[in-house]
């Protein structure tokens, strides 16, 4: 019988320790060192072992930090539109926000054609980190026509819902969303406002929300955002 690979042994015990619950999902593997001299093997040993675990998805990695046991995701539909603040409550989670800039300014060529706006018309510009249980949820940037929302910037947005704010404050009801999903690699400031390393796997979303605004249904809202693939995992029901 061909002996097993050393890394391959390293491996499947800590595969075997996750699976009992010594190492339960969120909670941190030994470090490189502890595993090294618990398993007399070199460095590149141990580091092969971990690659191994993070290909086949028992462990996420962190920028200058040990790798973690995966998170179970939860389950999120597609069919209905929600904030983020609904969507963690709805899994039992507590949200939190932390606002990276917001302001106002002159709508770029690309989001005036998108939001049908005028030339000069201005946009208020949201840009965020959404927590669920204080661990990091998803990266999200988001513009809003200005006109349909004045005084807007006077919110505080790491206390308060964007989506409540539009519609119990500016009274605007939204109606639906275009959404587009796509896998991506996380890169440079992404990765780093997530806390993980880069080209770990995120899920991309980009969409145009669509609002009631006085009897016409325009487009209200465009945003960019990049979750965590460990932390919620999307369904989409379909009928023939």
């Amino acid at each position: 019988m061909e002996k097993q690979p050393k890394y391959e042994y390293i491996k499947n015990a800590l595969i075997e320790a996750i699976h009992s619950g010594k190492y339960p999902p969120g909670s941190e593997l030994p470090s490189e060192n502890e595993l090294t001299e618990q398993y007399s093997v070199s460095r590149i040993t141990v580091r092969r072992a971990i690659d191994e675990l993070y290909r086949t998805g028992y462990i996420e990695k962190k920028q200058g930090k040990r790798g973690y046991v995966r998170e179970t995701a939860k389950e999120q539909e597609l069919t209905t539109i929600s904030s983020y603040t609904e969507e963690i409550q709805r899994q039992g989670m507590t949200p939190s926000r932390k606002v990276l800039s917001s302001g106002l300014r002159l709508c770029s060529p690309e989001e005036k054609e998108i939001l049908k706006l005028d030339k000069a018309d201005a946009v208020f510009y949201l840009e965020r980190i959404i927590y669920a249980d204080q661990k990091p949820l998803c990266y999200t940037s988001t513009v809003l026509p200005y006109k349909y929302f004045r005084d807007i910037e006077s919110y505080d947005f790491s206390e308060n819902s964007l989506y409540n704010i539009i519609e119990q404050q500016f009274h605007l009801r939204i109606t639906d969303s275009i959404l587009k999903l796509k896998a991506i690699p996380a890169k440079d400031d992404v990765a780093t406002f997530l806390d993980v390393a880069r080209d770990v796997p995120l899920l991309y979303s980009s969409a145009v929300t669509y609002g009631d605004y006085q009897g016409d249904i325009l487009p209200i809202e465009s945003f960019q955002t990049y979750y965590l693939t460990d932390r919620f995992e999307y369904t989409l029901a379909q009928k023939r």
